[in-house]
């Protein structure tokens, strides 16, 4: 009898999905092991035994909407929505509107109910020197909105397995760097830090976990110096949001703080204290300024150039000439 060719291709089909169907059973596909890693890190936040905070450092593509603001004789200001975890944030992005080449970002994070367009003076004498500047409204401020919780409200989130919003703060932060980072117009080796009060303690962490931020600047801030407790989940969680617990992982990049002497809101002893903790290269600014509280001072400004400079080198790569007055 002789068989017809299409029953022979029939039968090998059939033999085929038999043995597809097999090995799938009993020999699944799996990811690779570092792609596996890669989606569950892009989705994963924890803290380790020794209260250490970790984020992925490879957070994938910051989703952004970029609108006109305003503008100055030396600046454009653009409003920036992106996309973090559970929500999305509001920000300010000033730039410098004469340059010849790259420029420094830098990721300026306001004080404790301080709003981006409070915040926006100091951005703007940051961007006039010559760098891209992006502030925010951190999480319960402004736009971004919600209510930040008191920290111990905030520890009861943590006892959920849930993010606080301490922690969530600290990635907005990293997102609002990988959106520098991939800005055309930014040098992706010279993006720094920067915080006042609250805003400088979330700095500190967000450089602490992600290395290739180049530098940190601190303006009157402190860690919290917590004496530990008998209980290990209460000691990991504070340790997890204070700034002295991280502080010595920025070395060997470089750090600079700033305190008036007369700050009422941190004392000067405590931000010695914080400052002692960090290793070197390291400075400290210090002004004597009675007409000026707390944050940063106009009585600062020259001890902010400077420390810009010496972070990521603005004054001798940056051609921007803009007076100091």
């Amino acid at each position: 009898m002789k068989i017809k060719r299409k029953h022979v291709y029939a039968v090998i089909a059939m033999i085929i999905i038999a043995f597809a169907f097999f090995y799938l059973k009993y020999y699944p596909i799996k990811p690779k092991k570092d792609e596996a890693k890669t989606q569950e890190d892009r989705i994963s936040w924890k803290v380790d035994t020794n209260g250490y905070l970790s984020y992925p450092l490879d957070r994938g593509n910051v989703l952004f909407n970029r609108q006109n603001y305003g503008e100055t004789d030396n600046l454009t200001i653009s409003k920036i929505i992106y996309q973090s975890r559970n929500g999305n944030i509001y920000g300010l992005l000033v730039l410098p509107k004469s340059a010849s080449d790259l420029v420094p970002g830098i990721v300026l994070l306001p004080g404790a109910g301080v709003s981006k367009e409070s915040e926006l003076k100091l951005a703007e004498k940051m961007a006039e020197l010559g760098a891209a500047v992006i502030t925010i409204d951190q999480r319960g401020v402004g736009e971004t909105g919600g209510a930040l919780p008191k920290i111990d409200e905030d520890y009861l989130t943590f006892l959920k397995a849930q993010e606080p919003y301490q922690h969530l703060m600290v990635y907005d932060a990293l997102r609002a760097y990988d959106l520098l980072y991939s800005a055309p117009f930014v040098d992706p080796e010279r993006i720094m830090i920067a915080g006042e009060s609250l805003g400088g303690r979330i700095a500190v962490i967000a450089a602490a976990i992600d290395r290739n931020i180049k530098g940190v600047l601190v303006i009157s801030s402190s860690g919290f110096d917590f004496e530990e407790t008998n209980d290990t989940k209460v000691n990991a969680f504070l340790q997890s949001i204070d700034s002295d617990h991280y502080i010595g992982l920025i070395t060997p990049r470089k750090l600079v703080m700033m305190h008036n002497y007369h700050d009422a809101s941190i004392p000067l002893s405590n931000a010695i204290r914080t400052y002692q903790k960090a290793q070197q290269p390291k400075q400290f600014v210090l002004v004597n300024d009675t007409s000026c509280n707390h944050g940063y001072c106009d009585s600062m400004y020259d001890g902010l150039v400077d420390s810009l400079d010496y972070l990521v080198g603005i004054r001798s790569k940056t051609l921007v000439s803009v007076p100091v007055s």
